[in-house]
Parts: C-alpha cells; sequence; structure tokens
C-alpha cells in the first residue's frame, strides 16, 4: 500500500517514538514534507518573475536573487521522497505488473495529458507556438512548459527503483551507500562530460543520483528513522552549508551570464540540494507531532503538492500576461502573487478532487 493512500492520524500526546511513526503517522509527515516543498517551489518561480523588475546592480536585486537561488531545491527534495515511499512499498511487495499499472496511471497519462494542455496554451494564449521539430524534447525531456520535466524525471525514476530494489534488499550501511554516491556522481558527471553530453541534465535522472540513493537507503532503514534523524540533520545541516558557500557565487554569476565553473557548480549544488532534501525530512518529521493550525495546512498543501505543482505555472504566466506583475511594486507584488498563484491551484485542486474519477484522470489521483 503507498503511502499516499493512507489516511492522516493526529498524535494527541504530541510526542514521537524512537522508531519509525505508525503507517498513519508516516502519512503526515510524507505530506508536511511536500507542502514544506511546494512552497518553495510557488515561491522560487514567483520570486524568478520579478527579478527582472529590479536593477541588477542594486541591493534588492542581489538579495531577491540570492532567495531565489538558495530556495531551489524542491526537485531534488521531492525526489527523495518519491525514491523513499516507493521503495518502501517495494520492498513490501513487488508485483510488476500492477507497479506498472499504477505509474502508468499515475504519472504517464498525466505527463502527455499536461504537455499537451501547455503546448496549447503557448500556441493560442502566449502566441508561442511549439517547434514541431524538437518533438522529443517535448516528449522524452519535459520540454512542453519549463516545469515539467520533473514528471519526466519522475518517470524514469520509476524504471530504475525496480532495478535497485536487489540492492535495497540486503540494506547496506550508510558508509557503502555514501561510498557508492560520490563514486556514481562522479561517474554520471564523467561519463557527460567526456562521453557523451545530455542534452538536459536537469532532466535526466543520474543526475540526482545523490538524493535518489539516499532516498533508497531512508527506505531501507525506515524502522529507526527517529534514530536516523536525531543523527543526521547535524551532518546534512554541514552538507548544505558547504554546499550553499560553493554554489551561491556561482549561481548568481551564472544568472548574471557569467562563465562559472560547472564542476564546482555541480559539486556545490548535490552537497547543498542533498543536505537541505534531508534536512527538510527532519523539519517534517518532527512538525508531524504537532497539532498546530499551520501544520495542518503544510499537511493540506502537501496533499494537493502535485496539483499545485502542475498548474500554479499557468496562474503566473496569466498574471504576468495581464500586467499585474508589473504593476505593484516587488514589495507588494511578490507576496501577492505567491499567494495567489498557491492558493488559486490549491482551491481549483480540492474542487477538483470532489470529482475522484476526474481529478484521477486529470492529476493520476484524487
Amino acid at each position: 500500500m503507498h503511502a499516499e493512500a493512507l489516511t492522516p492520524h493526529h498524535n494527541t500526546a504530541g510526542m514521537r517514538n524512537d522508531n519509525l511513526p505508525t503507517q498513519h503517522e508516516r502519512f503526515r509527515w510524507v505530506e508536511i514534507f511536500r507542502g514544506l516543498a511546494i512552497l518553495e517551489v510557488v515561491f522560487h518561480h514567483t520570486s524568478g518573475r520579478f527579478l527582472s523588475l529590479l536593477d541588477k546592480e542594486s541591493a534588492a536585486w542581489l538579495v531577491l536573487a540570492s532567495l531565489n537561488r538558495t530556495l531551489h531545491y524542491a526537485v531534488p527534495a521531492f525526489l527523495m521522497m518519491t525514491a523513499f515511499v516507493l521503495m518502501r512499498s517495494l520492498l513490501r511487495e513487488f508485483n510488476l505488473k500492477r507497479y506498472t499499472a499504477n505509474r502508468l496511471l499515475r504519472a504517464l497519462l498525466p505527463y502527455l495529458l499536461w504537455s499537451g494542455l501547455y503546448l496549447v496554451y503557448r500556441t493560442y494564449l502566449l502566441g508561442a507556438p511549439p517547434s514541431w521539430s524538437r518533438w522529443a524534447d517535448y516528449l522524452f525531456w519535459g520540454k512542453a512548459y519549463f516545469h515539467l520535466y520533473i514528471l519526466a524525471v519522475a518517470m524514469q525514476l520509476y524504471v530504475l527503483l525496480p532495478l535497485l530494489l536487489p540492492v535495497a534488499r540486503r540494506r547496506p550501511p550508510f558508509w557503502a551507500v555514501l561510498i557508492a554516491i560520490v563514486a556514481l556522481t562522479m561517474a554520471v558527471y564523467g561519463f557527460n562530460r567526456l562521453v557523451y553530453r545530455v542534452t538536459y541534465t536537469g532532466s535526466y535522472v543520474l543526475w540526482y543520483t545523490p538524493v535518489v540513493l539516499l532516498g533508497v537507503w531512508l527506505a531501507t532503514q525506515a524502522q529507526r528513522l527517529g534514530a536516523i534523524v536525531r543523527k543526521g540533520w547535524l551532518l546534512a545541516l554541514a552538507s548544505a552549508g558547504v554546499g550553499l558557500w560553493v554554489y551561491l557565487p556561482l549561481a548568481l554569476q551564472a544568472i548574471q551570464g557569467a562563465p562559472v565553473n560547472t564542476f564546482h557548480y555541480q559539486v556545490g549544488n548535490w552537497l547543498f540540494t542533498t543536505g537541505v532534501s534531508f534536512l527538510l525530512l527532519a523539519v517534517a518529521y518532527w512538525l508531524s507531532g504537532s497539532q498546530a493550525r499551520v501544520v495542518a495546512g503544510l499537511q493540506q498543501l502537501g496533499r494537493y503538492s502535485l496539483q499545485i505543482y502542475l498548474i500554479h505555472p499557468l496562474v503566473l504566466s496569466e498574471l504576468n500576461r495581464w500586467g499585474l506583475v508589473g504593476a505593484l511594486q516587488v514589495r507588494w507584488g511578490l507576496p501577492i502573487c505567491f499567494l495567489v498563484a498557491l492558493l488559486v491551484p490549491f482551491a481549483l485542486s480540492w474542487l477538483i478532487a470532489r470529482a475522484p474519477r476526474i481529478s484521477v484522470l486529470i492529476f493520476g489521483r484524487s
């Protein structure tokens, strides 16, 4: 049974055990994790819209650009959590036929549908018809619209996870997984640089080897997740801090059009996103024992995170197309557009979920 199919559970004592929580609690922290991640996604894309309105020499641009580049970890985080949830399911029971059917329904059909919808939107409302010579980019790399690449990566991950299942069943120790992460990540980078260059590395699942393998390893250790969170958060914080120190200056140079050392950039990015992904897990795990309304709100956002992810670029694009982004000062426009881009997709998702068959058809889930 997949974690996303479970019912939320409320821990009235507000306390956490050392071992993995019950299935109901596990579902709650997974949703809280996704809620935190989708907040980052929407803010990242909203702030990107406003960067062009600021003078690149101004302090305001530097602050917003730094925040925009720092809040750029959601895709690795989502992939880590997807690897965790699905590998836990595969370790309990693996039926290839059922697994394939579920992935087709929950991923491939929504991906094709939303790719088509965004191609139509680009053509008739943005006046930017697609170049059909790039059909392979649209289909295989998620380039029908800028954010759809995560679905392309997710489908590659669905193929990869059963191949990792025999290793996961052996439940390797962390030191062995850490060695594998470093070795395989460097091999992927070296192969891409010296042998064959992948056109879109961000749409390539092996480019996310650190978070994928971390998610798989966490799935094999799920019964002692509480202890891992307590012991691992400091190491994750160090990884994120060192990674950000290396990555952020180069990221700021890159968005200004300056050349950067791609190896240093990628190493910094891998350290940062892997560390932050684990820290996000730790925060979600700790918050899941709380009954605060804000935590319940995060859980609700997480429940509809995929739907919000798919819809929010359309809302942002329409706000920009109608001139609302440029009509307000950044200090007011940014939070207003952020809330609109978050709450409108959430409301639409909630309404569509009232008709489960339609929701499954559109999003792959009710």
